[in-house]
């Protein structure tokens, strides 16, 4: 559960600080209507297109489908989450070498 939080929270940013699910609930949804589209209807928020047009967010792109899979063991690890963005923030520190 803690990855679908985390992911949660990147999808809240790239998306402008939208809440989660807007486009599927009222401004103030109440518990039983995010049960509803949560866990009976089994949705996710949208990952919208725009993210894969840039390096940097289609890797939180991937990483947010893959947290959000109906089947938890196929869901990624809280590990590979971290190694995962490491790996993309260690990029961002190497300086980038013309010729």
């Amino acid at each position: 559960m803690k990855q679908a939080s985390i992911t949660l929270e990147m999808w809240w940013i790239v998306e402008d600080y939208k809440p989660p699910f807007f486009d599927m609930v009222p401004i103030d949804p109440s518990f039983e209507e995010m049960k509803k589209v949560v866990c009976v209807d089994q949705q996710t928020p949208t990952i919208p297109n725009r993210l894969y047009s840039d390096p940097t967010l289609s890797a939180l792109a991937k990483i947010m489908k893959e947290c959000w899979y109906q089947s938890p063991s196929a869901r990624l690890t809280a590990l590979r989450i971290k190694k995962t963005l490491k790996k993309h923030s260690d990029s961002f520190d190497k300086p980038k070498q013309h010729f």
